[in-house]
């Protein structure tokens, strides 16, 4: 392992204190003490320097174009050895028409379908794959109906490593086709757990690295990864040229997005780059999160379910990782109806011209939802993070366009 590659040499679990061997193949199973002691899986996380604002403002001011490199200085892997498709710097969007039925102001949406795979899954990938390498694995493996898979396959490509994506039967064609033109080895089962199943043994077994989650009950993707979200909000600190933002609102499933974006935050509060960490607003399809912070002992699912366009941010279990940073933040989970997921991605489309996919629309849907039981304010400086494109499943959007025209 190489000094240029990794800054740290180190994970730890946020609630028990326990350091693993980061080469142990077990981490993606969580801390093994919480395990024993609530019966839950927590997920590592990096323990890293928390960098000065000094540092943070010469990462500002290096070229956007590094994408996530530009902030090599505060992640867990750096730029020198990098397995890069130039992911990062996102748009930042004002949503003007949208925002107007609400009366609010300064509405905006972060578009990570500008990635290479067109989601921010990039991100994640980047940092996991440089990693997984870096750790000398054999190949890297994800378990994933759509996004993951597709962005580790991509990634798995340009660092010539072998890739292995466990999903399910059920998976839209277009994400199948787009992790197989990657060439991943796509398995597919019926069931989600099955989807675990089939990888762990790889990874206990054949030297595999797993970059998604790979238990269940769910742990969260690698601490790697999930720290390359924490770029979101260094961007977006540097995007609003250092306004305060009021509050960011994050489709939520396992919270690997959720929890990235947040050690982001706590970094540029505890630097003295930002005066208050903003309002966290978990946007989810079946109330899992929120059930979950009002259960004690801690009960993360599973909570019932049904089937949803969202399903990349579906199922019936929700991860420590996100209720814990929630409910450390004094954030909230906002839980969106199924009825209004693709009449919201298509008025966001026909209003502000952007074709977010169905569990970015759970974001919009949540934030119009927080400005009607005010939860944020008109005059909030809110961002949406819109994590992927409609395109990655455009059957959907087609039938509801269909159901459109025959109510009319």
């Amino acid at each position: 392992m190489t000094t240029d590659t990794f800054h740290l040499d180190s994970m730890v679990c946020p609630r028990c204190g326990h350091q693993p061997d980061i080469r142990d193949p077990a981490n993606y199973l969580g801390c093994p003490k919480c395990q024993a002691q609530l019966g839950i899986p927590v997920n590592y996380v990096v323990q890293s320097k928390q960098p000065s604002i000094a540092e943070l403002r010469s990462s500002r001011e290096r070229p956007a174009g590094l994408g996530i490199w530009r902030w090599a200085p505060q992640l867990p892997v750096g730029a020198a050895q990098a397995v890069s498709l130039n992911e990062g710097n996102t748009p930042l969007i004002s949503l003007p028409t949208f925002g107007s039925q609400f009366g609010a102001t300064r509405l905006h949406i972060k578009n990570e379908s500008a990635n290479p795979t067109w989601s921010h899954k990039d991100r994640l990938c980047a940092a996991a794959v440089t990693a997984a390498r870096a750790l000398g694995a054999r190949a890297v493996v994800a378990a994933s109906t759509g996004n993951h898979g597709a962005s580790l396959a991509a990634y798995a490509a340009r660092a010539g490593m072998p890739c292995v994506i466990s999903t399910l039967n059920s998976v839209p064609q277009t994400m199948r086709v787009l992790m197989e033109s990657y060439g991943a080895e796509v398995r597919t089962v019926e069931h989600s757990d099955e989807r675990f199943e089939a990888i762990a043994a790889g990874v206990r077994n054949e030297g595999w690295y797993p970059c998604s989650n790979s238990s269940s009950p769910p742990v969260g993707s690698s601490p790697y990864g999930v720290d390359a979200y924490k770029t979101i909000a260094y961007e977006l600190w540097a995007q609003t040229d250092g306004k305060q933002i009021d509050a960011v609102v994050i489709p939520t499933g396992y919270g690997d997005c959720l929890r990235g974006i947040t050690r982001g935050f706590d970094d540029l509060y505890r630097a003295g780059a930002i005066e208050k960490i903003p309002r966290l607003i978990a946007a989810e399809i079946f109330g899992k999160v929120g059930r979950s912070i009002n259960t004690d002992p801690i009960h993360l699912g599973p909570w019932p379910t049904a089937e949803s366009a969202a399903f990349s941010i579906g199922g019936g279990f929700t991860t420590y990782q996100a209720v814990d940073t929630i409910k450390s933040h004094g954030g909230e989970a906002v839980v969106v109806p199924e009825s209004s997921i693709l009449a919201t991605q298509l008025e966001l489309a026909r209003s502000e011209g952007i074709y977010a996919e169905a569990s970015s629309a759970v974001a919009v849907a949540a934030a119009a939802a927080a400005y009607r039981d005010s939860i944020v304010e008109k005059d909030d400086l809110v961002v949406i993070i819109s994590t992927s494109s409609g395109l990655k499943d455009p059957a959907a959007t087609a039938a509801a366009i269909a159901a459109m025209k025959r109510g009319n």
